[in-house]
């Protein structure tokens, strides 16, 4: 029952490291760290230059208190060394992760693992990642709903879905995924375990591959379709971002993503048009992302 908002955490040097510098050393730090016990509200923080940015964990989900009825929502993430969210090693009930904005990250959002769920992750803008925008591993088996997020990144080689481990019992639903030198969804064998769905999601990728599973590649989305029953309602194509190199993710006129989403109640309730858009963005609507306040962006 703790509120920790409008902070600035700040380290001037972490981020500038090679990654292998940092991880499992003493300098392995977050700017916030929830390791207690249930509803506690991380809200419109910013946090720069550290390893990671909001974490939770701690138990590794031998209990069902530890950052139980969470909610981490309208924080601003940037330059961390490793990931930027980390929603993770907790039994993830009622944990919702929503409307944040990250740029600029080795890794967007990493959940290894979780146990038990529902874990929610909403409306986040995830851009500009070195690695991936989300990271999966360690045999997670909670289920999550990863719903409404725009990832992309101006780095060659990064996907927006990129695990390094085994995981299961994600659904994936109304996401726009770009993939830059890679495909959207880049996912070998061995890693996908049960349980994980594709459905209602714009793909794209300047990439050979549009989306890898299991080890193959899948050229387009009917492909996809046929040979993994994934993005039945899914869509593909450019998104046409606003401005991308100006941090602009809203829909331009005639994206592929707008009208293009699954109605979920109590998820996608207000929109325009005759169905929800895909992404974190709604056209011709209010932001559904955030913006830092002034008297902290306003620092170095």
């Amino acid at each position: 029952d703790h509120l920790i908002e409008y902070n600035y955490c700040r380290d001037p040097r972490i981020s500038l490291w090679p990654w292998a510098a940092t991880k499992a050393h003493n300098e392995e730090n977050a700017a916030i760290s929830h390791r207690g016990g249930r509803g506690v509200v991380i809200r419109f923080n910013t946090c720069r230059g550290t390893t990671d940015g909001v974490d939770t964990g701690g138990d590794d989900g031998v209990t069902e208190n530890i950052a139980a009825d969470t909610d981490i929502h309208n924080n601003f993430v940037t330059s961390m060394g490793d990931d930027a969210l980390e929603p993770e090693t907790i039994s993830g009930i009622n944990v919702r992760v929503w409307r944040n904005r990250v740029d600029d990250v080795f890794s967007g959002c990493s959940i290894s693992p979780n146990a038990v769920g529902p874990t929610y992750v909403l409306y986040n803008t995830i851009t500009n990642y070195w690695r991936g925008g989300f990271k999966f591993s360690l045999s997670g088996t909670a289920q999550m709903w990863i719903c409404h997020n725009t990832l992309t990144s101006d780095r060659s080689g990064t996907a927006a879905v990129h695990p390094s481990g085994p995981y299961s019992n994600i659904h994936f639903r109304n996401n726009i995924l770009v993939g830059n030198g890679a495909a959207a969804v880049s996912d070998d064998a061995g890693e996908s375990q049960i349980g994980n769905t594709y459905d209602g999601d714009l793909v794209h990728s300047n990439y050979a591959a549009l989306f890898r599973w299991k080890g193959v590649n899948y050229a387009t989305l009917a492909a996809l379709r046929t040979g993994t029953g994934f993005e039945l309602a899914g869509r593909s194509g450019d998104p046409l971002f606003t401005s991308a190199t100006s941090g602009d993710y809203t829909l331009r006129t005639g994206s592929p993503a707008i009208d293009g989403a699954i109605r979920m109640p109590g998820i996608n309730d207000a929109f325009n048009g005759t169905a929800p858009d895909m992404g974190a963005w709604e056209f011709g609507g209010s932001t559904l992302d955030v913006t830092p306040p002034a008297a902290v962006t306003d620092l170095n």
